[in-house]
């Protein structure tokens, strides 16, 4: 499964394909990229990403990296204190799928270390990893925690970690199947795989349309819904245990949508819509914002 595999479907080499949408990068380059669907096995992705090195140009570090500083300003206060609540509760249900209190977890991805450090401080063992340079360096004089490069994932031994996490990871990389098939051998015989997603399927998705913020072309190359997430982890040798809500990505990602489109009162108006997606998710889980998944690690 490669985002640069021309002519056909990624994941099921379909020749069925449609427009999903056609999105604008509103964040960096004011570029535009088609999002396309396969109609046989209903996965989307964007068409012509960016390869490679050059992808990285479409990146930033937001928000003082991620608010390691005060926050201004109201969006950014409600990130700051909506991620406090959200490692308490991303730590409960690592307990909660492992039935441990402690033990070895890769979170990878792992951006400046807010989430490695809440679990080294509750005697997790933690090895972190990240691409960019400024986000390791941030995260070694923040919380004297040294990250490793993707790269040197190479050396890590099979059989090692209890838990992996990818907290909005997996829609970044070109190559799912390659990253899954590293987790399957790195995780012990009984790990588990926690991701989080966003959900096209989501009722912000769906009233948002092609202006939905969670598109993020050309940065998020993947768009999944929980049926096709399902599929590619069980191709890689994980079977899906367990999926639940991420609190606050309706009213997150329902704001940032407003501001994107340039709407005045685009806090309130995203805050109804956010409202809106939340409280129909509280009874049909699949149509929320953003999901969490939990996978088992099965024999290949």
């Amino acid at each position: 499964m490669n985002i640069h595999t021309n002519g056909s479907c990624p994941l099921c080499g379909g020749k069925h394909q449609t427009e999903y949408a056609y999105c604008t990068d509103n964040v960096i380059s004011g570029e535009s990229y088609s999002l396309l669907e396969c109609k046989d096995c209903g996965l989307v992705y964007t068409a012509n990403a960016p390869q490679d090195k050059q992808a990285d140009k479409y990146e930033r570090l937001e928000q003082k990296l991620k608010l390691g500083e005060s926050p201004k300003g109201m969006t950014n206060m409600i990130h700051y204190m909506a991620r406090e609540i959200m490692l308490r509760r991303k730590y409960k249900l690592i307990r909660k799928l492992t039935y441990k209190k402690r033990g070895t977890l890769l979170n990878y991805g792992a951006k400046t270390g807010f989430f490695s450090d809440y679990m080294i401080r509750r005697n997790w063992s933690v090895t972190s990893v990240e691409k960019f340079h400024q986000e390791r360096q941030f995260a070694l004089e923040l919380f004297h925690h040294r990250m490793i490069d993707v790269k040197d994932m190479e050396f890590l031994r099979e059989n090692t970690f209890d838990v992996v996490t990818l907290w909005h990871v997996l829609e970044h990389n070109n190559n799912p199947d390659a990253l899954l098939t590293k987790f399957h051998k790195i995780l012990k015989p009984d790990g588990i795989l926690v991701m989080a997603l966003p959900n096209i399927n989501s009722t912000d998705a769906k009233y948002y349309k092609s202006n939905w913020a969670a598109f993020n072309v050309p940065r998020h190359l993947w768009h999944f819904r929980p049926s096709v997430i399902a599929r590619v982890a069980k191709e890689n040798g994980f079977i899906m245990m367990h999926r639940e809500r991420m609190f606050f990505d309706p009213f997150y990602i329902s704001i940032l949508s407003e501001r994107e489109m340039g709407h005045h009162f685009a806090f309130i108006r995203g805050f109804f819509t956010g409202l809106r997606s939340w409280w129909i998710s509280l009874t049909s889980k699949d149509k929320s914002s953003s999901l969490i998944y939990a996978f088992r690690k099965q024999t290949l």
